[in-house]
C-alpha cells in the first residue's frame, strides 16, 4: 500500500493533474457509484461514458450527459482539496491515519 500511495502523491505533483480523494464517509452524497469518464470533443462537445461489470455505455446526448456533468462537480466540491488529499495520503503512508 505504501507504494500506491506514493504513487498517486507523485502524480499529484505532476503539472497537469488534479487529485481529490472523496471520502467514504460522504455516503449518499457521493453523487456517482461506478467509474464514469467524461470528455469534451474538439468541437465542445460533451460524451460520457460509464462502466458495469455488465456493459459499458458511451452517450452522446446532453440530455444525459449534463446531469453526470453536475454530479462530478458536485463530488469536487464535496471531495478534499488536493492539498488536503496529498496531506491525507502522506500521513497513510507514515501509518498515521
Amino acid at each position: 500500500m505504501e507504494a500506491q500511495f506514493a504513487r498517486l502523491v507523485e502524480f499529484a505533483e505532476l503539472p497537469n493533474t488534479v487529485l481529490q480523494v472523496a471520502l467514504f464517509e460522504m455516503g449518499d452524497r457521493r453523487p456517482l457509484s461506478l467509474p464514469i469518464y467524461l470528455l469534451t470533443l474538439a468541437d465542445r462537445s460533451l460524451v460520457s461514458y460509464a462502466e458495469s461489470a455488465q456493459r459499458g455505455h458511451l452517450e452522446r446526448d446532453n440530455t444525459f450527459v449534463l446531469p453526470l456533468l453536475t454530479a462530478y462537480h458536485q463530488l469536487q466540491a464535496e471531495a478534499l482539496s488536493q492539498a488536503a488529499s496529498v496531506t491525507m495520503l502522506n500521513e497513510l503512508r507514515k501509518g498515521t491515519p
